[in-house]
Formats: structure tokens, sequence, C-alpha cells
């Protein structure tokens, strides 16, 4: 399904590969473990950058290759953990740079801890394309200030909610 990514980048191939095919994955039936699993299960994927960079994936090709985890964690779900459901979780991290993905038992309720403003979507072309537009793969400049207010406590002094996430997610129900 992704073959088209061994003619351009052979590592990130291997890599999308074997996390796709062979899903290292852990999951409990306590809630009160919910947040290991979301640490446990926490995949971030760097090998794309270069090819991103260098305009050698489409966002259609990156939202296949994308796709092909979920339907791959999906169906490895559906054979080993039935009656059970789970909920996929995908974003960019721009700082990193990486995308960034986990899957977790599904609690009403419950969601992964992000301490940032989320922006949840439906398709993950718009996390995909949010991240390829965004993301400064050369680093980010930093500006340093000649005097911080430490009084100011608005939500563009770096508070948790200064910062809105874009995160695809997906409930996984067998």
């Amino acid at each position: 399904m992704i073959d088209y990514l061994k003619n351009i980048g052979i590592k990130a191939f291997y890599e999308i590969s074997t996390i796709a095919e062979y899903p290292n994955l852990l999951f409990s039936n306590d809630r009160e473990q919910y947040f290991s699993e979301a640490q446990f299960n926490l995949y971030t994927v760097q090998k794309l950058n270069k090819l991103i960079k260098k305009h050698k994936l489409s966002l259609n090709e990156l939202q296949q290759i994308f796709g092909y985890i979920e339907t791959s964690w999906t169906n490895y779900l559906r054979k080993y953990y039935r009656g059970k459901s789970f909920i996929f979780y995908l974003w960019g991290d721009e700082q990193i740079p990486a995308i960034r993905f986990s899957v977790v038992s599904y609690y009403e309720g419950v969601e992964l801890p992000f301490r940032c403003s989320l922006n949840k979507v439906h398709d993950t072309s718009e996390v995909i394309s949010l991240y390829v537009n965004k993301t400064q793969f050369d680093g980010v400049t930093i500006i340093e200030l000649d005097e911080v207010d430490e009084t100011d406590n608005s939500p563009s002094s770096g508070s948790d909610y200064g910062y809105t996430l874009t995160v695809y997610s997906r409930k996984i129900i067998f």
C-alpha cells in the first residue's frame, strides 16, 4: 500500500511498515492506567521530514501513509481485542518537528492530556496539511526579550491554553 515510499525514502518506508505491521501496543482494563497506555503507545515519526521538506511526498501520499497505520492498527485491534473500544489520535508537533500518534482504550469522557486548547478534526488531511505548511524544518529562531512580565497571565504569555493543537481522533469500536 505504501510501496511508492520505497523508491524515495527506504528508511521511512521501513519505519512506517514496522510501526503499522508489528505494533507494540499495551492496554489495560483499568481506567486508571489510561495515561500509561497513551505514553507507551505513543509513536513519533521523523523520518518523513526530509521527504516533506524536499516536496517528495504529496499531501495525498502522506494521508495514505497515516491511513495505512490507522487501518493496520484497527485490524490488529479487531483480531486481538474483540469487545473492547479504542481511540486513535494523530497530531503534528511542529516544534520537534514530528508527526505523532497513539491509540488508547476508549473511556467515555477521558481524552489524552494535551495541556493546550484542541482543534478536533475528523480528517487526517487537516492535521497533515497544517504540519506540512507550518513546520519549520530548519529550526525556529529564538527571540530573547530584555524584560519578562511575570504577572501577565494572558494566553500569549505561555500558559497552557496559549497554544491550540489540531488533533485527529477516531473511535475504534467493535
